[in-house]
């Protein structure tokens, strides 16, 4: 392992009494994010323990503006190895030592443990899209389908993260999505498309924003986007059926019932189908 680089802004943060991190400022909202998301934050006997977080080498970037950061020594290595993936595959981790920065961490929700399934959604005033553009950095993915349609995509094995990111979704696109665990991995699998993509994105990633390159990139794809003029725009915001509805469409024709419930005949006739399937 070699050394890159040690943090020089300790502010003589290792004499202060506490220390605390400011989730309303968009940099450390989005640090906290990532860290969540992707960090490891590991506790030994004796107060000891470490924060460490490991990224792909093209992304070292990141660790360099976390490490200005955070007002602690901190170091950042680069290793090489052999992977399922890569005969030589070499990453870049930011390590952080100091109990005070790793108590705040817990303080705000962070839970010790490898990849743990559970956590805390941080408490007090939160910049949520930046936190959650920390989240998707790490954890999620965006970009054009194979059919060159939109997309933002995050896999959790965290209910109470799933939860959180469903509530933020709809405050930014107005879409109520639900996702449950699928049964192979145990994980939920959020994803977004086309205009609710773009809506979340352009949200999420503003220019001047901290985020890590290649999203960024990503992020300009997704917004570039424009709907063909064949492509129909299904309308999700359509109300649910009713009882009530679903009693007039089985006691009547298509085409009163188109007529009458303001529907067209394909919705119509699927409903049909679905109610007596």
């Amino acid at each position: 392992m070699v050394q890159i680089m040690n943090n020089i802004h300790r502010h003589q943060a290792e004499t202060n009494l506490s220390y605390s991190l400011d989730l309303t400022d968009p940099y450390q909202a989005y640090m906290f994010g990532f860290f969540q998301a992707d960090g490891h934050l590991y506790q030994t006997t004796r107060n000891r323990g470490k924060l460490q977080l490991e990224v792909q080498v093209a992304d070292e970037h990141i660790l360099e503006q976390f490490a200005t950061l955070i007002p602690f020594t901190s170091s950042i290595v680069r290793r090489t190895r052999t992977t399922n993936f890569a005969a030589a595959h070499t990453s870049a981790t930011l390590r952080v030592y100091d109990k005070k920065f790793r108590d705040a961490l817990i303080s705000l929700g962070m839970v010790p443990g490898k990849k743990a399934t559970s956590l805390a959604l941080p408490s007090g005033s939160l910049s949520k899209r930046d936190y959650f553009r920390g989240i998707v950095d790490a954890d999620g993915s965006l970009g054009l389908t194979g059919k060159h349609f939109p997309f933002v995509s995050l896999v959790t094995s965290s209910s109470v993260l799933a939860d959180a990111y469903l509530h933020f979704l709809k405050e930014v696109t107005g879409q109520d999505k639900t996702s449950e665990r699928n049964k192979r991995d145990g994980v939920f699998n959020i994803v977004v498309y086309k205009e609710d993509a773009q809506a979340f994105v352009a949200t999420l990633y503003y220019n001047g924003c901290l985020a890590l390159t290649r999203k960024k990139e990503a992020a300009k794809l997704v917004l570039s986007w424009t709907r063909p003029g064949n492509m129909r725009k299904v309308d999700f915001a359509r109300k649910s059926w009713t009882s009530e509805e679903d009693s007039y469409v089985l006691g009547h024709t298509v085409d009163e019932a188109s007529e009458f419930l303001q529907r067209t005949r394909q919705s119509i006739k699927m409903r049909l189908w679905r109610l007596r399937g």
